[in-house]
């Protein structure tokens, strides 16, 4: 009740007042006592969704402490609240649980870096070099194409990763290769399918029959030139360049010479048959033993050799010496193949043909036609006590004796070519270079073939150049194959390993100095590396 005006107030006026006034008092005291117990029923809610996803969280995390245990550890740790900084029983206190923080900690550095590595390789594995179905050297059939958009990308890394090439610190991860930078992905793909006219050009190739070998043939013959390549297993490099699609166009310009490269006798032959036959005009010495394999790892293929051919033009066929009839008696214990011979030219033109489920199945063919060594160890690993004198010898004379034979013997046809330049690749690596600053113990006897190769290069390539117009370069063809032993490579490759570059880059850097000197570009008695001169 509200008093107004200047009359005097009753005795009811004030008693009805004081009835509105303890009304309102009684009301406000029921809303605070509302509140309240809104408030306790919050904190109720509050506390049982508290446990609620504690029992869950604990359920999703496995058993762990018992309640009553728990119980007392959290009412010890609110009474040290009350204790002073410094009173012994706090130090102990805090000793005690800084263990259990740095562990706390550690476990969530390590699973960052779990998660930051998981990203990495799953971006890695997006790739065609990175890809987890990558166990040997050939890239073919991972992704249908190397030519992809430019700046397309298979991913971010969250830790920068080192060029293969530049080794500057990179980020964005190319589609195609997976340890390039943007920059060197762009250009080695650019150089991948370098294209010049090479028609009327003769060209010999050893080591033409598969691998790197086969993917520079196959740029000569696309381009033009009459091509004779090398190898041991001349049917199956028939099967093999038989199989591209567009062996129509040039398969009467192949000629498929077998021979047996570490035989001086058969190499000497070669030349003087490839002589015969007149001006040369390109000489690439790509054929090289690495590491000596078992008989049986040729088994598929000495099988193969004895199928029959498959129908339509073939290329023109030779074979030097006692190759033809000596080719079983000179791998003894290789025993039968189990698999078609297609079958073997067409696992070894595909990527994923030699993983650990083909081997498991006894179907395994690597990029060579090879069936896989499952020995723990090779030539690759051993160290100069270790390595044979027969692997030691049969090494030289592949690596190093017959490319000084061929140049030797067909410099005159070289220099009776009319073209303004004609071109001798000697393809090398770099383990024969001298300046690096670390050099390991394995594989002596491969380093000092390709050394020797290299200062063959450096010794001749100026007064060829000066007299004769020869181009005589020296090129490493990248890091391509991992020639650890076969379980190694297939261990590390489920790890996550895989080389940075495949075949086709490989024969990119070969036929290099062939495109830019028919672009006018002279290169010799220069070691290339990435495209580039590099130190020997």
């Amino acid at each position: 009740m509200t008093v107004t005006g200047d009359g005097p107030v009753t005795a009811d006026q004030v008693a009805e007042t004081a009835v509105e006034t303890a009304s309102a008092t009684v009301e406000t005291a029921d809303a605070k006592a509302a509140e309240a117990a809104e408030a306790k029923t919050a904190e109720t809610v509050d506390a049982k969704a508290v446990e609620a996803a504690g029992e869950k969280a604990a359920e999703a995390f496995g058993p762990g402490i018992d309640p009553e245990r728990l119980a007392v550890c959290l009412s010890v740790l609110e009474e040290l609240d009350r204790l002073e900084v410094d009173h012994p029983d706090a130090v102990r206190v805090r000793r005690a649980t800084s263990h259990i923080y740095r562990m706390v900690k550690q476990r969530r550095r390590q699973e960052r870096r779990a998660a930051k590595t998981a990203h990495d390789r799953k971006v890695t594995e997006a790739t065609a070099t990175g890809s987890a179905r990558r166990v040997d050297d050939e890239t073919a059939g991972i992704l249908p194409s190397s030519r992809v958009a430019e700046g397309q990308i298979a991913g971010i890394l969250q830790r920068p990763r080192s060029c293969y090439v530049c080794k500057e610190r990179y980020v964005e991860v190319d589609y195609f290769y997976h340890q390039l930078c943007p920059k060197c992905a762009a250009e080695n793909r650019a150089r991948r399918d370098a294209r010049t006219d090479l028609t009327g050009r003769r060209a010999l190739l050893t080591g033409g029959r598969a691998k790197i070998g086969m993917y520079i043939a196959l740029k000569l013959l696309r381009d033009g030139a009459h091509t004779t390549i090398t190898t041991r297993f001349p049917n199956d490099a028939v099967r093999r360049f038989k199989a591209q699609p567009d062996s129509d166009r040039w398969i009467h310009r192949l000629k498929i010479v077998g021979i047996d490269l570490r035989d001086p006798a058969q190499v000497v032959a070669l030349a003087d048959s490839v002589a015969a036959e007149g001006p040369l005009d390109i000489l690439i010495n790509n054929a090289a033993q690495t590491v000596r394999r078992s008989p049986q790892a040729y088994r598929e293929l000495l099988a193969a050799e004895s199928a029959p051919l498959p129908a339509g033009e073939l290329p023109a066929r030779e074979v030097i010496g006692a190759f033809g009839s000596g080719a079983v008696a000179a791998l003894p214990g290789a025993g039968s193949g189990a698999l078609t011979a297609q079958d073997v030219t067409d696992l070894a033109l595909v990527s994923g043909s030699a993983s650990l489920e083909r081997i498991q199945a006894g179907t395994a063919i690597d990029a060579g036609g090879l069936v896989p060594d499952l020995h723990d160890t090779n030539s690759w690993v051993q160290t100069v006590e270790e390595v044979t004198p027969v692997e030691l010898l049969e090494v030289q004379l592949c690596n190093s004796t017959a490319p000084f034979i061929l140049i030797s013997r067909l410099r005159a046809a070289l220099a009776a070519s009319p073209a303004r330049r004609k071109y001798i690749v000697n393809v090398s690596a770099m383990e024969g270079v001298f300046n690096r600053g670390y050099k390991g113990a394995g594989h002596p006897h491969t380093n000092m073939a390709k050394a020797a190769l290299n200062m063959l290069t450096r010794t001749s390539a100026r007064e060829m150049f000066e007299k004769d117009g020869i181009l005589m370069t020296s090129v490493d063809t990248g890091w391509i194959t991992d020639e650890r032993p076969h379980p190694d490579k297939v261990r590390l490759a489920a790890a996550g390993f895989h080389a940075p570059l495949d075949l086709v880059d490989g024969a990119a850097r070969v036929y290099d100095p062939i495109v830019r000197g028919e672009a006018g570009e002279d290169l010799y008695g220069v070691f290339l590396k990435d495209y580039a001169p590099g130190k020997w």
